[in-house]
């Protein structure tokens, strides 16, 4: 497992789905009453709240990806060598 990888993968989970669930605690709301210039800003700030709200449930889903993957990753040796590779003698 590389664990620079791995690392990257828990922050950009935690930071994506954190920041999805505060944008989600924080919806714009509307209130009784509203004039038409309101209404329009409050659904300007509702569509801006589900695009943000979707780039960041984006950048947690590759953060967890990215975790999958550091996980199936392997170490190279130092050298550069992984298994020793026999061949069989050729026959003449």
């Amino acid at each position: 497992m590389d664990k620079r990888v791995f690392v990257l993968g828990i922050a950009m989970l935690a930071i994506g789905f954190s920041v999805y669930g505060y944008l989600n605690e924080n919806a714009p709301t509307g209130k009784p009453d509203m004039t038409q210039d309101e209404i329009d800003a409050l659904n300007q700030a509702e569509i801006v709240n589900a695009g943000l709200g979707n780039i960041s449930a984006m950048v947690g889903g590759i953060g967890f990806f990215i975790v999958l993957i550091s996980i199936g990753l392997k170490r190279r040796k130092k050298d550069g060598t992984g298994k020793p590779i026999t061949q069989k003698p050729t026959e003449i």
